[in-house]
């Protein structure tokens, strides 16, 4: 049995139901008031309960053999959840959650963290600084920790999300944008970690990102090139992304958070590669790919 946790968003979603599709037994950790009727339908068992509540998480691990999370407060949070905070579930909810595996005697914990934390990203970030506590617990545990440390998604900073719109003629840069990065398409993640989930003997940590390396600056220019017209690109300079990040840590700490990691990789190139993904046969998407499909439905 696998239980997923995060299993209604949009990266735990497309795990469960790979994990179904390859005949897995699944269990999903799902809010009380969370529509899971597409869950069910594909297979899954569904277990009722909040990383908030300790007696719930307890009750989701019986008889589970690996442990998949990819839950996270930050989207509630930017939609208006004012009942929620990072450490609610990011750091107290997830940290509980390792620790009630631990004591159900998990084999196998597959937590999905992000590239740069342990390279300064977690000192910069709320949600990050909350990743990191959850590695080092994984980490000291007895259980098999997979910790995959992915790239930004391309379904959250190639979006409007992140300040990219050509259909209104404007975009934002962040910093210089000169850094390269390998932007990653969530159901390329979601087949690494259901591959991770069932293998044997997987990798304590895997770090991977997309198919291709592009800058901000690139981003933008693909963007424009695909809708044909210019953008009115607006920069938001380090020091105001420095001094944002640190003012709203407390105060809107999603907000921080985007802000944090938004300055991490305009001052840290890539380091990752595909190279996870192509070792298992996945064909990478090219965020160029993406960023022509998302014009053309838009």
């Amino acid at each position: 049995m696998i239980l997923v946790c995060g299993a209604t968003g949009l990266l735990g979603s497309r795990i469960a139901e790979r994990l179904l599709d390859s005949g897995q037994q699944v269990r999903a950790l799902v809010r009380p008031d969370t529509d899971a009727s597409a869950l069910q339908a594909q297979g899954a068992a569904i277990a009722r309960g909040d990383l908030r509540g300790p007696t719930s998480v307890r009750a989701s691990l019986a008889g589970v053999d690996t442990v998949v999370t990819t839950a996270t407060a930050v989207s509630r949070i930017l939609d208006g959840d004012k009942d929620l905070t990072i450490d609610d579930v990011d750091r107290d909810g997830t940290l509980d959650l390792v620790r009630a595996a631990q004591d159900a005697d998990v084999r196998r914990f597959v937590f999905v963290s992000a590239t740069g934390v342990g390279r300064g990203l977690e000192r910069m970030a709320p949600h990050t600084e909350a990743k990191w506590h959850v590695e080092q617990a994984l980490q000291a545990s007895p259980m098999r920790e997979v910790l995959v440390r992915s790239e930004m998604f391309m379904e959250v900073w190639l979006e409007p999300f992140s300040g990219i719109e050509p259909e209104r003629g404007k975009a934002v840069i962040y910093g210089r944008g000169q850094a390269a990065h390998r932007y990653i398409a969530i159901d390329d993640l979601a087949a690494l970690c259901a591959h991770l989930a069932i293998v044997d003997e997987p990798p304590r940590l895997v770090e991977v990102g997309g198919a291709e390396a592009l800058t901000r600056n690139q981003v933008v220019a693909a963007f424009a090139a695909a809708a044909d017209r210019q953008l009115r690109v607006r920069h938001v300079p380090r020091g105001a992304l420095d001094l944002a990040s640190r003012a709203l840590w407390n105060m809107k700490p999603a907000l921080a958070s985007m802000l944090g990691v938004a300055l991490f990789h305009d001052t840290h190139p890539s380091t990752t590669d595909d190279a996870p993904l192509r070792a298992l046969g996945i064909e990478p998407r090219a965020a160029s790919d993406y960023i022509r499909a998302s014009v053309a439905v838009r």
